[in-house]
């Protein structure tokens, strides 16, 4: 289990690789959401988050939480580059075969990816930010992934 983790930990930072390559805002991913935010949208046990200080500068940093004993969730804000817009991301995604799907009535401009292994991110635009949140909740489908990940996401936006 902790090999399917570590892979999709990998994983969500090559997709953040592809979808944004700019430096990361002075404000840090870890102070948009709790571990109690996570938590009680969630319904199970989250551990402390921590920026990875491993990713990417170029990229960011998110901010990284273990949900239960094998599930993940990341949250990155990042400055918008000049032209980036969600249509432009959501093109690249799909050319490199990743599901996109409508996420409306958040921010500029927002949307779901499906990179796969029962993994889900939403995308958010909101004026010169880019916000990214990844996760994979054992036993939850994507549906629920999906509704959860909103609600996070309209939390953390009232913080930028």
């Amino acid at each position: 289990m902790k090999r399917t983790v570590i892979r999709n930990l990998i994983l969500c930072a090559i997709l953040m690789a592809i979808c944004v390559t700019t430096p990361a805002l002075a404000q840090d991913s870890c102070s948009l959401l709790t571990k109690a935010d996570i938590q009680a949208v969630v319904g199970q046990p989250v551990g402390d988050g921590k920026l990875n200080m491993k990713a990417n500068p170029a990229v960011g940093r998110p901010c990284e939480y273990i949900i239960g004993t094998s599930g993940v969730f990341s949250i990155l804000m990042t400055a918008v580059r000049p032209g980036e817009t969600p249509a432009k991301i959501r093109a690249e995604l799909q050319k490199h075969k990743i599901a996109v799907s409508d996420a409306p009535g958040m921010a500029d401009g927002s949307f779901f990816s499906s990179p796969g292994y029962g993994m889900i991110q939403l995308n958010s635009f909101k004026g010169s930010k880019y916000l990214i949140i990844t996760m994979m909740i054992p036993g939850a489908n994507e549906a629920t992934q999906k509704t959860a990940a909103e609600k996070l996401m309209k939390k953390a936006l009232t913080k930028i």
